[in-house]
């Protein structure tokens, strides 16, 4: 078997011949050059995920009179169905959700359901583990799942249409079945496991070969487990057989985790950071995820001209000038561990937003120069690169929100699948392990080291705005793709705050990243997805001003944006980067 981070790069790579989709369109259209791009638009409500019948249960969700709630549940419970090889209930994640009250008024909320590592964990767990492989395969790498206490939270507090009826469009899929599309086919490609496995050839290699494109694929176990959570809640895949199953599975890799672990899940509800920026207030998730990183890059960059379109020269100005703010930002992050364990997080990302902060990160900005990378890491401690994820958006026609991504990890997780048709995460593979050094000296961040029942440091920062004076809600945006999570939500806030691109325009923006890793990527053009790629003499200023400049493809990250319009008008827009996805309004 090739090894993980070949055969991650081989997925990837295949996703170079998707094709772009342009949903149905309620008479609007922009132009990109001699592309004509459709956007989804309506006044009651919009929902894009990146997988395009998951978008259609979100819509008929809102119409049967549920909210953004309900809508994201039932969507989010469809992608785990169809995308398995990155979401399901046996990962986790965040959300960010923009509800009203009672009295009119609105607040945000931050839900954590970030997997944890199970009670026996320790810090020298890999480090002094013989198979260089146990952080990011079988049962070691394994974190105690936590989507269905998130679902569970949100429909308690927010939700309005019973539990069990959300469930029913993922049941009827998974036992029915469904059809494969462009990425989970390409996402099946060269895994020796799916054939040789009994457990996953049954689902995804039937007749001996793994499914393709257009092939139906049917999830039987994973239906009757949907099935036992509808009628019983969430409880019943912590506790009980279902719970038995899954710690049996990991236990038999070589895992850690227990029934105990599983029982004591809990999601955590958070209170969101927020910042003014322009003209509006945007939200987004706190640690353990990275949300504060994007607030900072952008409270950094508000104080230089962001209002430049891509066709005036000084874009090239504008645009170092936001690298520059993100390099200072993801320097910042490597402090952000999980609160419960890293003494003052919540006090740190609070101050690094204050304005006197603010005002001295951005004075070290040079208009005429780049830096090393030891020049934007306050401690010097190396920056997390963590992986693959799926993002969702929502806003329905009461301004109810919600930012949501949710993640088993890398593609399969783990490799590990249950008798009840749940695949597991690998999610420990975030944590930091002493003694570790990357490519730059950079020691790895104390504040992600293991700890049992301890939440790793995640890319993750789903982010709202809305209007400075009258509070309406302008976007919910966030993204998957691992550490490229993080520019990918702060380019779609500021293409449509600065530039005031639409929904559509955001998403097939090329992409620029840089993580501190000594590089600044550029995505390369690629007339199959819809990106036009960089400007050529763009990436010229920046090498000339000393950037270590590489190429990326368009398989680095996945984004959906949500905009509602000053006239209420609501317009939603997958990715092209997953051919698969779509966003629909009603």
């Amino acid at each position: 078997m090739l090894s993980r981070k070949l055969r991650l790069v081989g997925s990837f790579l295949l996703f170079l011949s998707a094709a772009i989709v342009v949903p149905v369109v309620h008479g609007a259209a922009v132009s990109t050059g001699d592309q004509v791009l459709s956007r989804e638009t309506a006044p009651h409500g919009g929902i894009a995920t990146e997988a395009a019948p998951c978008t259609e249960i979100g819509i008929n969700i809102l119409k049967q009179g549920g909210n953004a709630a309900d809508a994201i549940i039932a969507s989010g419970l469809c992608v785990g169905v169809i995308s398995a090889y990155h979401s399901g209930i046996g990962g986790g994640g965040f959300m960010l959700v923009r509800f009203n009250n009672d009295d009119g008024s609105h607040d945000y909320e931050m839900i954590d359901f970030r997997e944890t590592m199970p009670a026996a964990g320790n810090e020298y767990m890999y480090v002094n583990n013989s198979d260089p492989d146990a952080s990011f395969l079988g049962g070691l790498s394994v974190g105690v799942p936590g989507d269905l206490r998130g679902w569970e939270t949100l429909h308690q507090r927010h939700g309005s249409l019973p539990w069990e009826d959300l469930f029913v469009p993922a049941i009827n899929l998974a036992q029915n079945g469904f059809e494969v599309n462009i990425d989970l086919a390409s996402a099946l490609q060269g895994l020796d496991f799916i054939t040789q496995d009994a457990i996953w050839a049954e689902t995804y290699a039937p007749n001996g070969t793994v499914l393709v494109e257009g092939d139906i694929c049917y999830r039987k176990r994973y239906a009757k487990t949907l099935e036992k959570i509808a009628q019983h809640g969430a409880d019943v895949f912590y506790t009980g057989d279902i719970a038995i199953n899954t710690a049996s599975t990991v236990y038999q890799s070589n895992g850690i985790m227990t029934t105990d672990d599983l029982a004591g899940y809990t999601a955590i509800v958070r209170q969101p950071r927020n910042i003014t920026y322009r003209n509006t207030r945007i939200f987004s998730t706190v640690a353990p995820s990275s949300g504060t990183v994007v607030l900072s890059a952008l409270k950094i960059f508000e104080g230089f001209d962001g209002n430049v379109s891509d066709s005036d020269p000084s874009i090239n100005l504008t645009t170092h000038r936001l690298v520059e703010a993100t390099r200072f930002a993801y320097g910042q992050r490597t402090e952000y561990g999980d609160p419960a364990f890293t003494p003052n997080v919540t006090e740190l990302e609070a101050y690094f937003l204050t304005e006197a902060v603010v005002n001295e990160t951005r004075s070290k900005i040079m208009d005429n120069q780049t830096f090393p990378v030891t020049y934007y890491n306050p401690e010097n401690y190396q920056v997390l690169i963590d992986n693959g994820t799926s993002h969702m958006a929502v806003i329905d026609k009461d301004g109810m929100a919600i930012s949501l991504t949710t993640t088993v990890n890398n593609f399969w997780g783990s490799y590990l699948m249950t008798s009840d048709g749940v695949i597991l995460n690998d999610e420990m593979g975030d944590f930091s392990s002493p003694g570790e050094i990357n490519d730059f000296g950079f020691s790895a961040s104390p504040a992600n080291y293991i700890a049992g029942g301890k939440r790793p440091q995640s890319s993750i920062a789903s982010s709202i705005a809305e209007d400075l004076e009258t509070g309406d809600i302008i976007i919910a945006t966030g993204s998957a793709g691992g550490s490229r999570i993080i520019t990918a939500t702060l380019q779609h806030l500021y293409h449509h705050i600065d530039q005031g691109l639409n929904s559509t325009l955001c998403v097939h923006h090329s992409r620029w990243h840089d993580q501190l890793d000594g590089n600044t990527y550029f995505e390369y053009a690629s007339e199959n997805v819809g990106i036009a790629g960089y400007d050529n003499g763009t990436v010229a200023y920046f090498r000339d001003m000393g950037y270590n400049i590489s190429y990326q493809s368009t398989t680095g990250s996945t984004a959906h944006v949500v905009i509602r319009q000053p006239n209420g008008t609501i317009e939603a827009a997958n990715d092209p980067r997953k051919a698969a996805g779509a966003g629909l309004a009603y």
